[in-house]
């Protein structure tokens, strides 16, 4: 395999020059590199739903990328590493803060392992880290490997089975025609194992880790392609649920489609604002241990129409409730307005101020990703930026430190800053 080149990007940033960059590594014109980006471009959008490009080009060769982060593949000599705003490049640990981040939102739980940072910061690519996270997770339940019944035709003197009694009184050459029930290895599930594995050798940087995905590949052994529709893990199997949930993120988001010898992508990506939520919303769960914490709940704000039929509903992100009622409401929010120093967007005022006349509630917590360096701000912190006050509604902006959320008890740091912030809150504003 050639030597991949890597361009980072950090999104919102505007990357000078890329075209022209890109275009000298892969010895192709600035035109060339125009139609794979819109290929890519294309594929992310019908992938993640949106409606513009998210990476764009200015006149003069300039790259910016908004609302995405992940490992791209523009062709097969370039791909792109794209930053979230909230993750500093410079800082080796971000890939573990993403990939930890990219795993909550695909497959809904957290992967927090402190052996899969070990070696990480020189093995750094996504994939390698995917890859040893996968490992790992395998490693741990691989002495109860997934297996499953299949009905065994045979023919044989020795009777151990299901008799096809006709064969008792003509009997084939090979012995009386007989089935049976036998564990066995090749089965869906194991194919999407395999599949991800067959996915992850060749995207690996690091020879240990490859070499490691090549045994466990010999491990699970000849497999069909995985199904369509994956189907779900059978409860005797939930020890190996985390391991199948990441094959089955690999398989369906690492997938690189080679057609006409041009890599097509996307590769690792997942939008940022979406990651950003997910992730608000699990650290308040478990932080308000004693509210049940309610995602996209919908309040009741009036109704539509001279006969007033038609409900119209408004829906923060988070509404924590207590004896069925709510007290307050965090929202999660992902870009300031621009300028010197942050403010809430007057769109995210309008919008807070119907989901507290439709809750019945005065408080309002709009949560921000921090761009500040640990230093300033560290992990777990919340800074407030700003706060609106509209008669008795009050509408405040915070910025929650989360880089570092892949160091040893880094999660557990964000849900005891937000713990902190959020208990003064549960009683009334002062």
């Amino acid at each position: 395999m050639s030597k991949i080149e890597r361009i980072v990007l950090q999104e919102l940033r505007v990357r000078p020059n890329t075209t022209a960059e890109i275009a000298k590594l892969c010895n192709i014109s600035s035109d060339r590199v125009m139609l794979q980006l819109r290929d890519l471009n294309t594929h992310i959008t019908r992938l993640l739903g949106y409606e513009k490009d998210p990476i764009t080009v200015s006149s003069n060769g300039a790259w910016r990328v908004d609302g995405i982060a992940g490992l791209l593949r523009l062709n097969s000599q370039v791909e792109l590493e794209v930053v979230p705003k909230f993750l500093e490049p410079l800082n080796a640990s971000w890939r573990l803060d993403f990939f930890l981040l990219a795993v909550l939102v695909k497959t809904g739980h957290l992967l927090v392992h402190d052996d899969i940072s070990a070696g990480a910061q020189d093995r750094g690519d996504l994939a390698t880290l995917i890859a040893r996270s996968f490992l790992n997770l395998y490693a741990e339940y691989q002495r109860r490997p997934i297996r499953g019944y299949k009905r065994v035709q045979q023919a044989d003197y020795a009777i151990d089975g299901d008799v096809e009694w006709e064969s008792l009184f003509l009997p084939e050459p090979d012995g009386f025609r007989m089935s049976r029930l036998e564990l066995v290895q090749q089965n869906p599930y194991n194919a999407v194992l395999a599949a991800a594995v067959r996915i992850l050798i060749p995207e690996v940087a690091d020879g240990d880790t490859q070499a490691q995905l090549k045994m466990l590949s010999h491990t699970l052994g000849k497999q069909l392609p995985p199904p369509a529709v994956f189907p779900p893990l059978p409860q005797r199997h939930s020890s190996m649920q985390h391991a199948y949930d990441l094959a089955r993120l690999v398989v369906e988001g690492l997938g690189l489609d080679l057609k006409g010898g041009t890599f097509t992508g996307p590769g690792f990506v997942l939008s940022t604002w979406s990651a950003w939520q997910s992730l608000c919303e699990e650290v308040a769960k478990r932080a308000l241990i004693d509210h049940k914490v309610v995602g996209q709940k919908r309040w009741l704000l009036g109704h539509r129409g001279d006969e007033g039929k038609e409900p119209i509903y408004t829906t923060p992100d988070i509404s924590p409730l207590k004896d069925r009622t709510v007290e307050f409401l965090l929202d999660a929010k992902y870009k300031t307005r621009v300028g010197k120093n942050p403010s809430i967007n007057s769109s995210d005022v309008y919008e807070s101020l119907a989901f507290l006349t439709a809750a019945n509630v005065d408080d309002i917590m709009l949560l921000y990703p921090s761009t500040q360096s640990v230093v300033d701000q560290p992990l777990g912190e919340w800074s407030e930026f700003d706060r609106v006050t509209v008669g008795k509604s009050v509408i405040r902006g915070f910025e929650v430190q989360i880089q570092g959320i892949s160091s040893r008890r880094g999660f557990e740091e964000i849900v005891a800053g937000a713990r902190r912030a959020l208990v003064a809150d549960c009683a009334p504003l002062t």
